[in-house]
Order: C-alpha cells, then sequence, then structure tokens
C-alpha cells in the first residue's frame, strides 16, 4: 500500500513525529472540499465521460502547505517553478476553469490560461496532469489543493482523452515536487472522498490527499 511502501513521514524541526502526531502538533488545517468543482459548483466529472458505465468524480488529492511564503504571489511563484523543474509544466490541451474550496473560500485554478493545466506531457500522449487551487493563507501558512489524473488520449472518444488513474499520477506527482529542495512528503490526509457504487465512482482513488510541506 502507499501508506507503508512509498510515503516516509519527515523530521520537521528536527524532532520526528508520527503521521497524527505530526498532524497534531505542527500543523492545523481548514476545511477542504472533496472534489475538484466545475464553474457551476458541482463536482467535476471528467466531462461527462463515464467510467465503467458510472459517473466518474474528480477527487482532491494533494495538499500544499507553505508556512515560508511572505505572500500569496511568493507562494505560487514558488510552487509553480518547483513543478516546472520536476517535469510538470503549464501545458495546452486540458480542460480548465475548475476550482475548490478551502475554508468555505471557492479558489480558482493554477494556472488560470483557457484549456491549460499542468501535465508531465504533451495531450496528445499518455500523460498525468493537475489542477492545482489556491492558496488560502490559513493560521500563518498558504494552503493549496490539487486534483490529478493519470489519461490517454482518444481521437474518437466524446472528450478525447479517458481516464486511466488518479493514484498514478497523485503519487508520480508528489514524489517529483518531494525529490526537490523545497517540498518533502509528510504524510496523508483522509478526505473521506473515495465513492464506489451503482451510479458513481472515484476510479481508483484511496480516499487520501497526500501532504506536501514546502521546509524554505
Amino acid at each position: 500500500m502507499l501508506r507503508s511502501a512509498t510515503i516516509l513521514i519527515l523530521c520537521l524541526f528536527s524532532i520526528c513525529f508520527s503521521e497524527a502526531q505530526f498532524l497534531q502538533t505542527e500543523i492545523k488545517l481548514p476545511d477542504i472540499g472533496k472534489w475538484l468543482d466545475k464553474k457551476n459548483g458541482e463536482p467535476a466529472n471528467w466531462l461527462g465521460l463515464k467510467f465503467q458505465h458510472k459517473e466518474l468524480l474528480e477527487p482532491i488529492n494533494v495538499i500544499i502547505i507553505d508556512s515560508f511564503s511572505k505572500s500569496r504571489a511568493e507562494a505560487i511563484r514558488k510552487l509553480i517553478t518547483e513543478c516546472r523543474k520536476e517535469g510538470y509544466s503549464d501545458r495546452e490541451g486540458h480542460s480548465s476553469g475548475y476550482s475548490a474550496e478551502i475554508d468555505t473560500c471557492r479558489l480558482s485554478q493554477l494556472p488560470d490560461e483557457n484549456k491549460r493545466a499542468l501535465s508531465n506531457r504533451n495531450f496528445l500522449f499518455t500523460n498525468n496532469h493537475g489542477r492545482i487551487m489556491g492558496p488560502e493563507y490559513y493560521e500563518d501558512k498558504y494552503i493549496f489543493v490539487g486534483a490529478f489524473s493519470r489519461e490517454s488520449f482518444r481521437l474518437f472518444s466524446k472528450t478525447l482523452h479517458v481516464y486511466k488513474s488518479f493514484t498514478i499520477a497523485r503519487n508520480d506527482f508528489c514524489e517529483k515536487l518531494g525529490r526537490g529542495h523545497i517540498y518533502k512528503i509528510i504524510g496523508e490526509y483522509n478526505l473521506e472522498n473515495s465513492e464506489n457504487n451503482n451510479l458513481i465512482t472515484t476510479g481508483d482513488h484511496d480516499g487520501e490527499a497526500i501532504l506536501l510541506y514546502a521546509d524554505k
């Protein structure tokens, strides 16, 4: 499993914490919405394309915490710069205009250009891509959230892109950012946004958002 196999709880401030201890003693998070939202405020559903004959909801699966930036602009600039360094550039060919909720505030997608998202490959190839929303300033820290997914190009599909995985894209993005010099993986946060019933699914999503923490 991801929790036991790929995530290491890091030592911050020279003290080792378990994930639960770290969250309780060092980081207090605001209320975070479960879903990537469309312009009308409803959960994004892969532009209406069905997966296994079910509506596919797009979960928030990344939370990024920055206690060091002195302004919203600095926090955004730092994050986008690191994303680009690790292969997740602002690329065309993706739907846009999404938002997410942090502490009851609705925050728009970064980057905010039309038909663009952060992606590790051209949209004509299988790629991991995502939208980052925020930040919201909460208790002396800037909070971003992200929704990342893996897709394949399919010419005769309604959306031209078909869903492959939420987990693969989430893990790849966080592992890439976590190997840099600013952001570190510190654990997971259960958003309880895994769904699978007769009508709705979140594919392979496990309900957890990976936590990335800027340590400078």
